[in-house]
């Protein structure tokens, strides 16, 4: 009997829901690009570069890079944070996402609600590599010079509030030793410096580090994870030699800004899911001391709340700030 007052409100609906619904069958019809937090070269830029040509093939449409360097990654954030939710705007983001929201005071977006999050692509150990004109062959070799020449010795790391950065204010509050820490604006500078003996060490992510320390041009000395590394198998952890708290890894995930549909958040996720998979990619990963991961788009956004709180923890504690 109220049939006839009924058609009239669900027409209008009908019209709302069929363009959303045409949008994300259509997704992507043109091409994507995907915003980088560092320099060329850096561990996000080799990541990117690597799956970009798997995941073109993938969605159909070319993937189109942007290196967006500077102010410890919100540069890069924010753009992709201000961009349209329409899928393609994509951020590479890093831990320095979860870190930056302990890190500064204040931040144009939040790295809980800004994004929604797409894939974790990987993890990654990071490694501690001294110019070899250093004399030391271990961590250990490396704490007794640095305590017998508080301050003498310079430690990089690729921009503010890295892991790296972390990890050596980390190194120096563990081993009770005094170094000099310079921070770069990416990964590439702070390498070249430390080639050039400007800098006595540097921890990084392997990736960027890998070719020099193969060419005998670095030598590593530990790497950050609980179990040594793919990539660099005769190079013990930190815990091997002493430091059984200096534990951690990097991670790298895939980003949309917030309010993307979830219909091509789940087509993204698919495709990226796709690509980690393939054994020629896994392969490349591995080479690099990426660890792939995959999985759903909670599984990044617990990645990114848990770093919030464990990266927050050790900024708090060391009383850092940047305004």
């Amino acid at each position: 009997m109220h049939l006839p007052r009924l058609i009239p409100l669900l027409v209008p609906f009908a019209g709302l829901i069929a363009p959303a619904a045409g949008h994300a069958q259509t997704y992507p019809s043109k091409p994507i690009q995907i915003v980088v937090p560092a320099a060329p070269g850096g561990s996000p830029d080799i990541l990117v570069r690597l799956l970009a040509p798997s995941l073109a093939a993938q969605l159909g449409q070319p993937i189109t890079i942007e290196n967006r360097p500077g102010g410890a990654g919100n540069i890069a954030s924010q753009h992709v944070a201000r961009a349209a939710p329409d899928g393609y705007t994509l951020l590479l983001a890093t831990d320095i996402i979860s870190i930056n929201q302990s890190l500064f005071t204040k931040l144009p977006f939040d790295a809980r609600t800004s994004f929604a999050p797409i894939v974790h692509a990987i993890s990654s150990p990071q490694v501690f590599a001294v110019n070899p004109a250093v004399p030391a062959r271990s961590v250990q070799e490396f704490l007794k010079l640095a305590k017998a020449a508080p301050g003498k010795y310079s430690l990089a790391s690729p921009a503010i509030g890295t892991t790296g950065q972390l990890g050596v204010l980390l190194l120096q509050s563990q081993a009770a030793i005094e170094v000099k820490p310079v921070v770069y604006r990416s990964a590439q500078p702070a390498l070249t410096d430390v080639l050039g003996a400007h800098a006595d060490g540097i921890i990084v992510t392997i990736a960027p580090a890998l070719p020099f320390i193969r060419e005998g041009r670095l030598r590593a000395l530990a790497v950050s994870t609980a179990r040594r590394s793919a990539a660099l198998p005769d190079v013990p952890t930190f815990a091997e030699q002493g430091l059984p708290d200096f534990v951690f890894d990097s991670w790298q995930g895939f980003v949309a800004p917030a309010g993307t549909s979830p219909e091509i958040i789940d087509r993204l996720n698919r495709a990226f899911n796709a690509v980690l998979r393939e054994p020629e990619i896994r392969r490349q990963l591995q080479a690099q001391a990426f660890d792939p991961a995959g999985g759903s788009p909670d599984a990044l956004r617990k990645v990114i709340d848990d770093g919030i709180v464990n990266w927050g923890k050790v900024i708090r504690a060391h009383d850092i700030r940047v305004e």
